[in-house]
């Protein structure tokens, strides 16, 4: 089960170009992915907010289970975040006019990866 975020981790790296926001609205709407937490590594969706709310769902199998927390520009292209499960950074990418955006928990775990 680690060895799926080490992985993610490392073919994100290689193919997706930052993007140096300056406002959490960017983030707003919709985000399909998956997350690896305390809890298992499963199938999420979550919707952030013009001020950067996130609530969302983790779909596991031992049942669907909600999250939530903040978004907050710290400086143009730094994310931090605080939720459910903790605290951490996130960052924004693009590729081929795609966003992607990825979270990382302070301890160094990669949480969340979530497309629009």
């Amino acid at each position: 089960m680690r060895v799926w975020p080490a992985l993610l981790a490392l073919t994100l790296s290689a193919c997706l170009t930052p993007v140096g926001m300056t406002e959490v609205a960017e983030l707003a709407g919709p985000w399909r992915g998956r997350i690896a937490g305390p809890r298992g590594n499963a199938a999420a969706q979550m919707t952030v907010d013009e001020a950067g709310r996130y609530t969302g769902t983790m779909f596991l199998d031992a049942g669907d289970r909600p999250f939530h927390g903040q978004l907050t520009v710290v400086r143009p292209g730094e994310v931090r975040y605080q939720g459910t499960d903790g605290s951490g950074a996130a960052r924004l990418y693009r590729q081929d006019g795609r966003a992607t955006l990825r979270f990382r928990g302070d301890d160094g775990v990669l949480d969340g990866v979530f497309t629009r």
